[in-house]
């Protein structure tokens, strides 16, 4: 019983980690597509570009 219940929490923390892993990837496609900010100031430095989630 012990493992079992070992067995099935190790398996959810895979699916959370995938699941974190995916919607990184998905917001860095929606920042990659939706281009760089328009800069209201042009005092302000550039913006940071998005680090991501190695699978």
């Amino acid at each position: 019983m012990l493992f079992q219940r070992l067995e099935m929490c190790i398996e959810l923390i895979r699916l959370s980690v995938r699941f974190v892993i995916i919607v990184a990837e998905a917001v860095g496609v929606v920042i990659q597509q939706n281009g760089p900010p328009q800069l209201i100031y042009p005092g302000y430095g550039t913006a940071t570009p998005f680090v991501g989630f190695m699978p």
